[in-house]
């Protein structure tokens, strides 16, 4: 997976700010993602659908349910995770969409629908 270079700025921009604060855990986290997602330029065409963004929360959803099933030595029944990660899913990204104010589920980078023009303004500052 890969996240644009303004997004990874904010990232390492907030992890120094929790450091500061001494929020480990929080300034932890930051770090891993920022770790373990490649960076791509803001204007690189990229293309990450609703759905696959949907299959990457199952996925790591069923990751957790296995772990755990490890941990705990216990048998979870397949009919039983579906249900849980269906469930967590759901409340996960209804979750993420209240907090980054998203008022629609349509992905910034989803290809376009047949005759959708995508157009993106770019403006130039120049300090005086």
């Amino acid at each position: 997976m890969s996240i644009t270079k303004t997004l990874r700025d904010r990232l390492v921009a907030e992890a120094e700010e929790a450091e500061t604060q001494g929020l480990v855990k929080i300034a932890e986290n930051l770090t891993l993602q920022i770790e373990r997602n490649e960076v791509r330029e803001d204007s690189e065409p990229y293309k990450y659908t609703g759905e696959r963004f949907q299959q990457d929360v199952e996925t790591a959803l069923w990751d957790i349910i296995t772990k755990a099933s490890d941990f705990y030595d216990k048998h979870i029944p397949a009919s039983e995770a579906q249900k849980i990660v269906a469930s967590v899913a759901s409340n996960i990204m209804s979750e993420i969409r209240i907090v980054a104010n998203v008022k629609h589920g349509v992905g910034a980078h989803e290809p376009p629908v047949p005759g959708e023009v995508k157009e993106r303004v770019e403006f130039d500052v120049y300090d005086d």
